[in-house]
């Protein structure tokens, strides 16, 4: 008899109708990486958190799917990239939830980088988000930036 595999087990307990937290700790292992086993094995596990994707939750989704690269900050840049032209699309037929949704997907990059250590790649995603929170578009008009619309000496200082 072969042994079976922490996601295989994993799996099976899920099958058998335990909650994705209860499985982590019974193999003493992280949630998330019970969740993907599940993803992968084609299930949707009701566990979501920065590590796992279930699958499209909104319309905008499968039109962001795949951008998000963060093995060497080459990559991270190409993620940006993408991610800004589809921003500009969205920016073009005034859609400000898809434009949220990227600047989502951005953040979410550089947590994910964040969390695995790779700094520079992480500091692609926030330099990207950082200037896009620094930008107020006007849909139609001329943007603006923050600290014109606030006025210099306003800004918050970083702590």
């Amino acid at each position: 008899m072969s042994r079976m595999t922490k996601k295989e087990l994993a799996v099976g307990m899920h099958e058998k109708g335990l909650r994705v937290e209860a499985i982590a700790e019974l193999l003493q292992t992280d949630p998330s990486y019970v969740a993907n086993a599940l993803i992968e094995h084609g299930c949707t596990p009701e566990y979501v958190d920065l590590y796992t994707s279930t699958g499209p939750q909104n319309r905008y989704a499968s039109r962001l799917a795949g951008v998000l690269r963060f093995k060497n900050v080459e990559l991270a840049r190409e993620s940006v990239a993408r991610i800004e032209a589809i921003y500009q699309e969205f920016l073009a037929v005034r859609d400000r939830r898809g434009m949220h949704q990227c600047e989502v997907l951005a953040l979410t990059g550089k947590n994910r980088a964040e969390g695995i250590g790779k700094w520079q790649e992480a500091q692609v995603f926030a330099d990207w988000l950082a200037g896009k929170l620094l930008t107020v578009p006007a849909l139609g008009a001329q943007q603006m930036r923050l600290p014109e619309l606030i006025g210099e000496d306003e800004l918050p200082l970083a702590a």
